[in-house]
C-alpha cells in the first residue's frame, strides 16, 4: 500500500510555479506593513475570546 504524503512534503519535488509563487507571498507578506503588525498582535486569541473563532 502507497503511503499518502502530505503535499508540503513533496510540494519541493513537484514542478507547479503555484508552489512558488505561494512561497513568495507569503515571504512578502511577511516583510510587508500588514505582515509585520500580524506578528505583533495576537489576532487568533482576541478573535477566541470575543466568540469569533473556535479554534
Amino acid at each position: 500500500m502507497a503511503k499518502i504524503q502530505n503535499i508540503s512534503e513533496i510540494h519541493p519535488t513537484l514542478g507547479f510555479t503555484e508552489f512558488d509563487i505561494l512561497e513568495k507571498y507569503r515571504k512578502s507578506f511577511n516583510e510587508s506593513e500588514l505582515g509585520k503588525l500580524h506578528s505583533v498582535f495576537p489576532f487568533e486569541c482576541m478573535a477566541k475570546a470575543a466568540g469569533l473563532s473556535d479554534r
